[in-house]
Parts: C-alpha cells; sequence; structure tokens
C-alpha cells in the first residue's frame, strides 16, 4: 500500500541528526494526512464508547452496595440504641481495681508537685529559681559533645547538693575549677586566645548558674578572671597565658582569701577581751577559725552559739569549740532575745557581702540578731572580706534572694516524718526556703576587713578603689 512505503520511523531520524548523518524528512500527501486523521478519530470515539458501557455497569453496583451499607447502618443503630436503654435501666458498678489507681496517681503527683509549685503560687517570690533536685541541669547534657568541661560539671553537682557551702568554699571550688580549664585548655590556630577562652568559659560559667546561683563572692571572681583573660597580649604562646592566667588565680586566691583572713582574725582577735560572752550564728569558718586563734592566745571568753533549722550547721561549730575547751552553749534562735539581754556582751557575724548602700547580706536570722542586739545595745561585728563588697543596691529579702529546697523545712530532729509532708489538705501552706537577708547598715556597730574596721557607709569607697586598681 502507499501509505506503508511512505511512512517515515521519528526514531531513525533522531538516531540520523545524533550520528551527524541528517536526511532530508519526506513530505506526506493530503491523502495520507486525511487517512490518519481518520483513524484517530473512529479510535476515540470506541474508546468513548467502552467507558460509557464500564460506567453504567459499575454505576449500578455502586447502588446495590450504597443500599447494603444503609441497611447495615441502620441495623447497627437500632442496636446501639437498645444497648444504651439497658444500660440506663441496669448501671454497671465500676471496677474497683480501676478506679483506685487513678485516684493514687493523682495523689502521688499532688505529693511529688506541691513543694514544687507552691512557690511559684506565691506571687511575692516567684521571681526566684527554685531548683529541682529530681531534674538536675546534668540530665540535659551530652557528655559527647557537651561544651561543659568536666571539672565544671563536678563543680556544679557539689554545689546542687550543697556539698560545698560557704562564701569563701564556694569561690575557692569555682578557682579550682577555672584552673583545671586553663590547664587543659587547646585553643585553634586560627582563633586568638583571649577571645576563644572566654567563648569557652563562657557556657560553663552558665552551667554553674543554672545548679544554684552564683555568690558575691563567685561573681567578682568571674568577673575578675574575664579581665585577665581580656588582657592577654595576642602576641604570646599558648604555654606563657597558661603560666600568666594560673598564676593570677593563685595570686586572687591568696590576697582575697588566704591573706584576707589572717588579717581580719589578727584585728578581730584583739577585740575580745576576757570574760566576754560572743554570740555567734551558725558555722562560719572565719569566725570559727578568730575564735579558735583568740583561746590560742590564752583569751577566757564563752561562746552562744544560735543556731536555726533547717540546716543546723551551729552544731558543727559547737563541737569544733569544744573540742578546743572553749565553753559553749548552743540555743536556737527564738531563744535568741532570752540569751541577749544578759548573757551575751558582744556579736560576731559573718558576711556573704557587703553591698553598695551598706546593707549586708549573710545567712538568713542575721537579721534578726543584729536587731535583738541593737535593742538590748550590744555590738554587732561583722567580718567580711573586701572581694565580697558588690555593686548592688538592696534594701529588703525579696528581690533579690536565692531558694533552698523546702522539703529540708519539713525534717524533724527525730527524723520522723512532718504533718505536712504528706498531708494534701493543706494546699494553702507555702514552704519557702531561703538562703540570705539583708541587714540595715544601722543594725551593725562595725565591719573588720583586710584593710581597716570600716564602717558600713564606706562600702562604695572600697568598690571605687578597687575599679581603679582593675583598670
Amino acid at each position: 500500500m502507499p501509505m506503508e512505503k511512505d511512512t517515515v520511523n521519528l526514531a531513525d531520524v533522531k538516531v540520523q541528526i545524533q550520528n551527524g548523518t541528517q536526511q532530508q524528512q519526506p513530505q506526506k500527501t493530503k491523502a495520507q494526512l486525511k487517512a490518519e486523521r481518520r483513524e484517530k478519530q473512529e479510535a476515540q470515539r470506541a474508546a468513548k464508547a467502552k467507558l460509557k458501557e464500564a460506567q453504567a455497569a459499575g454505576g449500578g453496583k455502586q447502588q446495590q452496595g450504597k443500599q447494603q451499607q444503609q441497611g447495615k447502618q441502620q441495623q447497627q443503630g437500632k442496636q446501639q440504641h437498645q444497648g444504651k436503654q439497658q444500660q440506663q435501666k441496669q448501671p454497671q458498678k465500676p471496677d474497683k481495681k480501676d478506679s483506685q489507681k487513678p485516684l493514687e496517681n493523682k495523689q502521688s503527683k499532688k505529693t511529688d508537685d506541691t513543694l514544687k509549685s507552691q512557690v511559684s503560687k506565691d506571687g511575692i517570690f516567684s521571681h526566684l529559681k527554685q531548683y529541682d533536685k529530681k531534674s538536675p541541669p546534668t540530665s540535659t547534657l551530652s557528655y559527647s559533645s557537651s561544651p561543659v568541661h568536666p571539672a565544671f560539671v563536678k563543680l556544679g553537682i557539689q554545689m546542687a547538693r550543697e556539698t560545698i557551702v560557704g562564701s569563701n568554699g564556694r569561690c575557692a571550688a569555682l578557682i579550682c575549677a577555672v584552673k583545671i580549664f586553663i590547664q587543659q585548655y587547646r585553643c585553634p590556630k586560627s582563633k586568638e586566645i583571649r577571645q576563644h577562652m572566654n567563648i569557652a568559659l563562657k557556657p560553663c560559667f552558665n552551667y554553674l548558674s543554672q545548679c544554684r546561683l552564683f555568690s558575691v563572692s563567685m561573681e567578682n571572681f568571674v568577673k575578675f578572671i574575664k579581665h585577665t583573660i581580656s588582657k592577654i597580649s595576642p602576641d604570646i604562646s599558648l604555654d606563657d597565658a597558661r603560666e600568666e592566667l594560673l598564676s593570677e588565680c593563685d595570686r586572687y586566691f591568696e590576697e582575697n582569701i588566704y591573706l584576707a583572713a589572717q588579717a581580719i582574725t589578727t584585728t578581730t582577735v584583739n577585740r575580745i577581751k576576757d570574760g566576754d560572752t560572743i554570740l555567734i550564728y551558725g558555722r562560719s569558718q572565719l569566725i570559727l577559725r578568730i575564735l579558735l586563734t583568740a583561746k590560742e592566745e590564752g583569751r577566757n571568753f564563752r561562746v552562744m552559739v544560735v543556731d536555726n533549722r533547717p540546716d543546723l550547721r551551729g552544731v558543727n561549730a559547737c563541737e569544733r569549740l569544744t573540742e578546743a575547751d572553749i565553753p559553749c552553749s548552743y540555743v536556737y534562735i527564738n531563744s535568741a532575745t532570752y540569751v541577749m539581754k544578759d548573757q551575751v556582751t558582744k556579736v560576731l557575724l559573718s558576711a556573704d557581702a557587703l553591698l553598695a548602700n551598706g546593707y549586708v547580706l549573710g545567712p538568713v536570722g542575721t537579721a534578726m540578731l543584729a536587731l535583738i542586739a541593737h535593742k538590748y545595745n550590744k555590738p554587732v561585728i561583722v567580718c567580711c572580706e573586701t572581694y565580697k563588697f558588690s555593686e548592688r543596691v538592696q534594701t529588703d529579702s525579696i528581690l533579690f534572694n536565692e531558694l533552698a529546697d523546702p522539703k529540708d523545712m519539713l525534717k524533724t530532729k527525730t527524723g520522723a516524718a512532718s504533718p505536712l509532708s504528706d498531708d494534701p489538705e493543706h494546699h494553702n501552706v507555702n514552704l519557702v526556703n531561703l538562703v540570705y537577708d539583708a541587714t540595715p547598715p544601722t543594725l551593725v556597730s562595725i565591719v573588720i576587713t583586710e584593710i581597716a574596721e570600716l564602717p558600713c557607709s564606706s562600702a562604695p569607697v572600697i568598690l571605687r578603689r578597687d575599679g581603679e586598681r582593675r583598670c
């Protein structure tokens, strides 16, 4: 047929074009084009007819299926309606086991979350952070890729568990952690030491602040070490930078903690006379050192140890003093008024910080003892190192403070459970375990530092002096 002779294979033409052997494509006649169009139209008409037949046959089956489904749904609806009527007539008894389980779970959640939510409900202390021992910051650390140095991880756990206490002890532990970090520090070749080291220390300090808030002594050391790192010359080697930073850390500890304690001890011992009855509060390493030194020098005096729950750290202080043959008496803070009136001659207190407006930040209860001593005209002597002076201004114990574990307040002397520990009815009782309080400068007679004996109003002078020394 002529149509078969004149047909052209497009695939062959494409292959020829790719191989560089292009041939001229022959043109089709009008009769051939009309015949191809007719064939396409007939094929399309046949396909449409088949589709219509298939749709007509499928529509009948679908209608039958819909009718069957509607019948099943009607039957199921009738059965469900009958079942509901029977349940209303004869209600089933709930299973005791199933009903008790959710109640037990709710009660356990309430008892676990009661102390955690008490502080957050109270609007006065809602801005203070409450550390939760069940979810410590270490739970979010990935030890394989964490930017926090292991020395800081260990220190954070010790601070959270209150293994290391006291402003001097915590600052000394921070200095040791920074020294370990500096000894193991490696700086990339493309980075400067002073820039990269500050960046590497930042997550370590952030982690420690999540474990427990920094004391003023720790804050001042962090400022010091950052300032010291920023002054490192970019031209020195890494070994020289290490030696310089380690020597600065040792000098900071020796001048501000060790030698300062010696100077304060010497000055305070001269104020202790024979026959004095000195009242101390809790346990302070600096105060114990002063009293033990006075005993070694042959002073005859008595000590009245006032203690407060829940820490009861005065017990350890009383044991240390009795071992040194110093006559001691141990009372709770609620008996301070009775012993202060006729027995005490001096009040010797320690401080965690001395603020710029002259307020003394100390363990909670310090302000109460200073107020009682002021009422009975007893001198209040505060021992504080100058590196604990802070530029912060504070007139109360609410704006800035630290919250300890409220469960510690439920502990009893005999170990028995407190009535508030497992009683869900006391949901209106908020347990707040504050760490610090602020003592006004009018209640403090004198502050003994390593520089001199100063009034509280001289705090800005010392802060200005330290600022000029850093510059």
